[in-house]
């Protein structure tokens, strides 16, 4: 019987495109991922010994690998910064995978006809100030929105944290602008929505993560890493 504590576990989406297209890199890659039915949250890899996949929300894997309760996981590059922190033991193995490109953007209401780009809309913020107000922006990307903000000058906004949907947040009143994932921008334009010029914090892709300190310190661990992270390479290197 093989000892728990040498199996190296690997965290994927649970739902979604994410899931579906990291099965099928899995896949390509000769990963093959198998479970006993597809509401089962946890599956092995046939032919790689020692692993165990665990199936798990998108925005909770990096928590996971950073506990140790999983040794790699794949995800959005967006989520992991979000929630990356230097005293992680949490390493960037791959940064690109070859899917999930979307883009972290911020969303402006057609209403506001003068705001074309991130000067005009530091041009409100400071209106908003004056005021005595605040820009209030919905997100779930607290950490990256501040950062971006304050380095293009723009001080006077405050977060608005919503785990729901947010294009809906100007019209519903509690958010002025919102900042959120997009692929293709038709969600943002279909809720009267517009990406601003230099409204864009980020592109993403789905990257693989993993522990150092619970990889690098066990050798069985350590040899069903390369083995796998091996593999993935000479895929994404092929495509």
């Amino acid at each position: 019987m093989v000892d728990k504590d040498k199996i190296l576990k690997i965290a994927i989406p649970s739902g979604g495109a994410l899931q579906a297209d990291t099965l099928e890199l899995l896949l390509n890659a000769g990963l093959e991922v198998q479970r006993t039915n597809a509401r089962r949250y946890m599956g092995t890899i046939a032919n790689l010994e020692n692993t165990m996949v665990m199936f798990q929300r998108n925005a909770d894997i990096t928590s996971k690998v950073e506990e140790g309760s999983a040794d790699l996981g794949i995800l959005g590059y967006d989520r992991y910064l979000e929630l990356y922190q230097d005293t992680f033991p949490t390493t960037l193995l791959i940064e690109s995978l070859g899917f999930g490109d979307c883009a972290l953007s911020i969303g402006i209401p057609d209403s506001w006809i003068d705001v074309d780009n991130i000067g005009d809309l530091a041009d409100i913020a400071s209106d908003f100030r004056k005021s005595g107000d605040n820009i209030r922006i919905a997100t779930k990307f607290p950490r990256l929105v501040e950062k971006f903000f304050l380095s293009k000058g723009i001080a006077h906004f405050s977060i608005v944290q919503s785990s729901g949907t947010l294009e809906v947040a100007p019209e519903m009143g509690f958010a002025d602008i919102i900042v959120d994932v997009t692929a293709t921008g038709t969600t943002m334009r279909e809720n009267h929505l517009k990406i601003i010029s230099g409204g864009v914090i980020m592109d993403s892709q789905a990257c693989l993560i993993g522990n150092s300190d619970t990889i690098f310190t066990n050798s069985v661990k350590e040899k069903s890493y390369e083995m796998f992270v091996s593999k993935i390479k000479v895929y994404l290197s092929n495509i």
